[in-house]
């Protein structure tokens, strides 16, 4: 189902957002706002459970947009496709292209359309359930042992679709003392707040492992770097909510602590870097053959490149070139960033 709903002012429009689901505030310009379209979900619902891919995000906007708009907390149930489908495929990434190609199911049309991504998430759990036997959705979550998301009107609370059954995390492992001591995150303390989207955070601690690193449960002033589990640049940026371990890392910089705070693109970038091949000698010998001003030319035409790919990748899932090409625009970086210190940053 999609509805459009109207926006106060232009707020709702930073082009970035338009670039991703591709609403104009002219295609709102006259729609209803948002009371109108919360009635008209609700009794389209009329009282059966709302689906969604990482419905943790669209039910949040549906709670922000509520209280902008002082209109009452729905008595709501929901569940989570992305949350089925960690417990139905096992997969490399969890986003909504990956999930559909797993479950044999074609996007109904670009990722980010909200009439596309809610046909195809509603698809990709009959195919859940096919897989697991059932038919129903209750069926489904009770052999998955996941609950049920719920608004609740009364206290203004909510619980999000989870698992049931709280798996014993295994221990931390201990840094591998034999990776390359040239990686850029060897003998680093890395700690890890919030959800990663494209691994979980186990996997996230074995690959620190495997670099030299040693993953953290918590802040402290041993820890250097403290990733922020969000692959949308936009979400990472001043203003944005903070995490306790965040505010303790800002406290512990703020003391005069050495500590960096990442998001999860630059986590992933370090780790296909610590991975990859050592910068050869002679990408050396050619980076330091170049003045300062010409490898500082080369640096930044190199970081547009890279953040390019990134977006691509993470955000619009249309990358233009393959992760081995990135791999090497990223040693070529480094290999100036290590001919020429100055350009470290």
């Amino acid at each position: 189902m999609r509805i459009t709903a109207s926006s106060r002012g232009d707020g709702g429009f930073a082009a970035y957002n338009t670039s991703i689901h591709g609403i104009t505030a002219q295609m709102v310009d006259g729609a209803p706002a948002w009371p109108a379209v919360l009635e008209q979900i609700l009794n389209f619902a009329d009282g059966r459970p709302l689906v969604a891919h990482n419905a943790a995000f669209d039910f949040r906007a549906l709670r922000e947009a509520c209280t902008e708009t002082a209109v009452e907390w729905p008595e709501v149930r929901y569940a989570c496709s992305l949350v089925v489908a960690r417990q139905t495929w096992r997969l490399l990434a969890y986003r909504l292209p990956f999930v559909a190609e797993a479950a044999g199911v074609s996007m109904a049309g670009p990722h980010h359309d909200a009439q596309a991504d809610a046909d195809t998430a509603a698809r990709v759990m009959l195919a859940a359930m096919a897989v697991h036997g059932t038919d129903k959705l209750d069926d489904l979550l009770g052999k998955l042992q996941i609950r049920y998301g719920q608004l609740y009107s009364d206290s203004v609370s909510w619980s999000n679709c989870r698992r049931r059954v709280q798996e014993k995390r295994p221990p931390i492992p201990t840094a591998n003392p034999d990776a390359d001591p040239e990686g850029p995150l060897y003998g680093q303390h890395v700690c890890i707040t919030g959800t990663l989207n494209s691994l979980s955070r186990a996997e996230a601690q074995h690959q620190l492992a495997d670099v030299g690193a040693q993953a953290t449960a918590g802040v402290s002033r041993k820890t250097d770097i403290l990733v922020v589990g969000t692959a949308d640049p936009t979400r990472f940026a001043p203003g944005m909510t903070l995490s306790g371990k965040h505010r303790k890392a800002k406290e512990l910089l703020d003391s005069g602590h050495e500590i960096e705070v990442i998001s999860e693109t630059e986590f992933l970038e370090l780790l296909s870097l610590s991975a990859a091949t050592p910068v050869s000698v002679e990408a050396l010998r050619q980076a330091q053959a170049l003045s300062l001003t010409e490898a500082a030319t080369q640096h930044a035409s190199l970081s547009v490149e890279i953040d390019e790919h990134r977006f691509r990748y993470y955000v619009k899932d249309a990358p233009m070139i393959s992760d081995a090409e990135f791999d090497q625009l990223v040693l070529e970086r480094r290999a100036l960033e290590k001919a020429h210190p100055s350009l470290q940053h």
